[in-house]
C-alpha cells in the first residue's frame, strides 16, 4: 500500500494499477482529462447555476453526475485499447466545481478547497492592481482582464448570468456525438432545479505536417501555430517516449494534483481548473507579422511570426532552427545558446520563451508550468489536408481558445505565469517587452518595443500590441468523483 504523496511524488507508472490496490484507487477516483489530455477534437463545456436549489438537491444532482465521470483509469485504459484496436474510447465527462458550490453546498471551510486565488473568483482577482507572490517582496502587474461588462453578450458570460457554480466538460469524437452527450447530460439535469447558463463548445484545428508529424495533423490555434506541444508530462508512459537531453518534460504530479480536502478516501485527489474564453483578432495578429516583417528588408512575414511565437507555424523552434523542418514538433531545446537579449536568436519577448523560459538552472520557472489542456474555439472554412488557413479567412472576432489548465496552485501557477511573466515588460530581463500574443497590458516605453534579428544582426522597434481577449472564464476545482458521489 502506498500512501498518497507517495503517489504524487513521482511520474506515475499507470499500467501498474492490476498490481498496486492504492494506484488503482487513485485512478479510479481521480478524473480524467488530468494525468493525460482527453485528446477528442469536440467538446462542450456546460456551466450551471445552483441559485435557488437546497444542499439536498445539489448534492443529489452532483451524486447523480458522479455516475457519468469518467475516471483516469477509464480514460487511460480506452486509450490503450484505442491504440491496439482502433475502437474509440467515446465520451468523456468531467465535472468542476467553483466557489460557489462549495458556499451552496455548507462545506465546512476545512473541507473546502484553500486555494486564495479559487475562494476569491477570477473576476475579483482580475480587478485587483497589483499582484504579490510568495517569497517575492514587489509588486507584480495586474492579470489585466477586461471587465466582464466587455465579455461575450449572450450564452455562460452575459451579464444577466450569476457567476457559474459548476461547469461539466463533455468530449467526444465528433460535433455530433457531442450533441447526444450534451442530450444526455441533460437528461440528468432535468428536474434538479439547476439552471444552465449557457455552452461553450470547442472545435479543435489541425494542420498536417509538410512530413511525418501526427497522421491526424497537429493541433494548431488560429494564428496558424502548433499548439500545446510543449506540455508537463507526469505519466512514465509518455516519458518513455520523449526525447529530453536539452529540457526534460518530466515533472511530478503534486504539481497538479492535490489531496482533496473532503477526504473520502485515502487517495482523493483533485485539481485546480482554469477556463478562460479567449478570442483571437487573426486579422489583425497577420497585419502585424507583415508590419514587423516590413522592419527588417527581406524577412519573410513566417520569419517574424516565428520571433513573436518563438516556434515557426509548423513548431520548429526558431530558438533551435533557422528555418521550419517539419515532422513532428521539436520540444527537445532549451536556450542556453541565448545569453542575453543582443545575442538572442529567440527573442526573450517570444511567446514561448516568455511562458516557459527553459533555464538551465530553472527549477523555480519549472514550478510556475500548468497542464494545458485547451482546445480552440470557432469555425473556419475548410481547408485540404495540409493547408494552412487561406489569406481571405482571418477573422476579427468569435474564434480563439477555450484555455483550460490544471494546477495545484492557481496564484502560484496561473496568475504568476500572466502576471510576472507575460504582462511583465522586465521579464526575463529589463526592457524586455510585454508577450506580444497574449498579455493584457501595453509596453510603456520604446525600449519595451525593441526587437532584434540574429540573422542580420539588425534591431527596430515595434509595438505589437496583443491580439486576444479575455470573453469569460473562471476558477475551478476538479474534485474526487467519491466526492461527487458521496457529499460533503
Amino acid at each position: 500500500m502506498f500512501k498518497l504523496d507517495d503517489i504524487l511524488s513521482k511520474p506515475v507508472r499507470w499500467r501498474d494499477w492490476d498490481q498496486n490496490a492504492s494506484l488503482l484507487a487513485f485512478l479510479s477516483d481521480l478524473q480524467a482529462n488530468i494525468l493525460k489530455g482527453h485528446g477528442r477534437d469536440h467538446t462542450a463545456n456546460i456551466f450551471l447555476g445552483f441559485g435557488g436549489m437546497s444542499r439536498d438537491q445539489i448534492a443529489e444532482l452532483l451524486r447523480r453526475l458522479s455516475f457519468l465521470t469518467t475516471s483516469a483509469l477509464d480514460q487511460l485504459r480506452a486509450a490503450e485499447a484505442f491504440k491496439l484496436t482502433g475502437v474509440s474510447g467515446g465520451r468523456i465527462v468531467c465535472v468542476f466545481l467553483a466557489r460557489g458550490a462549495y458556499a451552496k453546498l455548507g462545506v465546512d471551510d476545512g473541507k473546502v478547497p484553500g486555494d486564495a486565488a479559487f475562494r476569491a473568483g477570477m473576476r475579483a482577482r482580475g480587478k485587483l492592481p497589483s499582484l504579490r507572490f510568495k517569497g517575492i517582496p514587489v509588486d507584480f502587474p495586474p492579470l489585466g482582464d477586461a471587465d466582464p461588462s466587455q465579455w461575450d453578450h449572450g450564452g455562460p458570460w452575459s451579464q444577466a448570468n450569476p457567476e457559474p457554480d459548476a461547469m461539466l466538460l463533455v468530449a467526444d469524437d465528433s460535433a455530433e456525438m457531442v450533441d447526444a452527450s450534451i442530450f444526455a447530460v441533460q437528461r440528468v439535469l432535468n428536474g434538479s432545479g439547476c439552471r444552465v447558463l449557457g455552452i461553450d463548445k470547442g472545435l479543435a484545428q489541425r494542420r498536417r505536417q509538410s512530413s511525418g508529424g501526427n497522421p491526424k495533423g497537429e493541433g494548431i490555434e488560429h494564428f496558424g501555430y502548433v499548439d500545446g506541444r510543449s506540455q508537463p508530462l507526469f505519466l512514465e508512459e509518455d516519458l518513455d517516449a520523449e526525447p529530453h537531453a536539452r529540457w526534460s518534460p518530466r515533472f511530478a504530479p503534486s504539481q497538479f494534483i492535490q489531496a482533496d480536502p473532503s477526504h473520502c478516501t485515502e487517495v482523493a485527489s483533485g485539481s485546480y481548473f482554469v477556463y478562460r474564453k479567449l478570442e483571437q483578432n487573426v486579422k489583425r495578429f497577420k497585419a502585424q507579422e507583415l508590419e514587423l516583417a516590413g522592419k527588417f528588408p527581406g524577412m519573410d512575414p513566417e520569419r517574424a511570426g516565428a520571433m513573436v511565437i518563438g516556434r515557426f507555424e509548423d513548431g520548429t523552434p526558431v530558438g533551435l532552427l533557422a528555418e521550419p523542418a517539419g515532422g513532428d514538433p521539436i520540444n527537445d531545446f532549451n536556450y542556453d545558446g541565448d545569453p542575453n537579449p543582443a545575442a538572442a536568436r529567440c527573442p526573450f519577448k517570444a511567446h514561448v520563451r516568455k511562458t516557459n523560459p527553459r533555464s538551465h538552472d530553472g527549477e523555480a520557472e519549472r514550478s510556475r508550468l500548468m497542464a494545458r489542456r485547451g482546445i480552440t474555439y470557432g469555425h473556419r472554412a475548410k481547408r485540404p489536408n495540409g493547408a494552412d488557413f487561406p489569406e481571405d479567412d482571418r477573422p476579427e472576432r468569435d474564434v480563439g481558445l477555450l484555455f483550460m489548465a490544471y494546477m495545484a496552485d492557481i496564484s502560484e501557477q496561473f496568475e504568476f505565469t500572466q502576471s510576472a511573466w507575460a504582462n511583465n515588460p522586465e521579464f526575463q530581463h529589463e526592457n524586455t517587452g510585454v508577450d506580444p500574443p497574449i498579455a493584457q497590458t501595453r509596453n510603456r516605453t520604446s525600449a519595451h518595443m525593441m526587437w532584434h534579428d540574429a540573422s542580420t544582426k539588425r534591431d527596430a522597434e515595434y509595438d505589437f500590441a496583443p491580439c486576444v481577449s479575455l470573453k469569460g472564464g473562471d476558477y475551478f476545482f476538479a474534485p474526487s468523483i467519491s466526492f461527487l458521489q458521496r457529499g460533503p
